[in-house]
């Protein structure tokens, strides 16, 4: 079976993910298919992969390097759409993350087949409702092969013809025939969760910009502001020991290898994307516990000091004036 099938993608030193997502996609799809908006990369091995990328015939634009266009990438995913089934039509176009990996699940069983994966996008061939991919598996970086279902975050995708309007984030769409949804056997592996390093260098990266100065303090105020990217205020405010602590009672995981024996088959080293097996020593785990109660002081001081502030403030309102 053949379909033509667009991927297309937006992101900004994806330094871990960007060639592993590459070389599995090119496998799935081919080169002359895959779109890459480069969001503004300074990293230098990122801009060595979008350089080799573009050399075997990926299409890659750079000219969407402000942090604006990434609030935009549904308008401009959909325009891409839009004037692809104008001029060199596909079967399929989805819209897509770097740190996702194109997957079906076949009669309850998880799978990354280019067959498997073909086989389920057929009979939506030419179908004008908005196609849905109605939960991801999320990776652990502590554990190899361990995800956990996600049924709380559909996604959009479009069969040729279909797509009119897209949302950021790509989690609603319009079809020209409206609003109508088709859920599909077409699933994700995302590996959202990176070994905390990176977990915290792609986080500050998302807010930096919001936030004049990275300090704890902004960022708890932030993070309750459920403002644009709160999450990775979140995210920031985070201690490596309390990041793995949720790994270690992470709920209703299930096991499949399907995606890493893809990547043993294309050669794709994945340590990297696993935490280093140095933490796991006795002296590396008392240290993180020592940043953890550090940071846990800081932030209580931080809140006794407000609080004083506040108290201070509120007898000099009370003074009688003179």
């Amino acid at each position: 079976m053949s379909l033509k099938i667009a991927l297309i993608m937006m992101q900004k030193n994806e330094s871990l993910l960007l060639e592993p997502w590459i070389r599995y996609h090119v496998d799935l799809i081919g080169t002359s298919s895959i779109f890459i908006y480069d969001n503004g990369s300074t990293d230098t091995k990122t801009l060595t992969t979008l350089a080799d990328a573009e050399n075997i015939g990926l299409k890659i634009n750079r000219t969407y390097s402000h942090q604006k266009d990434y609030y935009a990438r549904g308008e401009i995913f959909a325009d891409l759409i839009k004037s692809l089934d104008a001029s060199n039509p596909h079967d399929f176009y989805f819209p897509i993350d770097c740190d996702e990996f194109l997957a079906c699940d076949i009669d309850g069983k998880l799978s990354c087949q280019r067959d498997d994966i073909l086989a389920s996008l057929a009979p939506l061939i030419r179908d004008g409702e908005v196609l849905t991919i109605p939960h991801k598996y999320v990776n652990s970086p502590y554990h190899i092969n361990r995800y956990s279902k996600i049924t709380n975050c559909k996604k959009c995708f479009f069969a040729q013809g279909a797509c009119e309007a897209l949302s950021d984030g790509f989690h609603e769409g319009k079809s020209k025939d409206g609003n109508q949804e088709r859920q599909t056997k077409i699933t994700y592996i995302e590996f959202h969760y990176k070994p905390y390093a990176d977990h915290m260098r792609l986080s500050a990266q998302k807010i930096d910009y919001l936030i004049p100065r990275l300090t704890r303090k902004n960022l708890a105020a932030y993070a309750k502001s459920k403002r644009s990217n709160y999450h990775a205020a979140h995210a920031l405010l985070e201690s490596e020991y309390s990041y793995r602590r949720y790994f270690a009672n992470q709920p209703s995981t299930t096991f499949n290898s399907c995606l890493l024996d893809r990547f043993k088959d294309l050669n794709i080293i994945t340590d990297p994307l696993f935490s280093d097996q140095s933490t796991n020593t006795r002296k590396a785990q008392i240290a993180i516990r020592a940043k953890h109660l550090a940071m846990k002081a800081q932030d209580k001081a931080e809140e006794v000091l407000a609080h004083l502030r506040s108290i201070a403030g509120f007898v000099k309102r009370r003074l009688p004036r003179f």
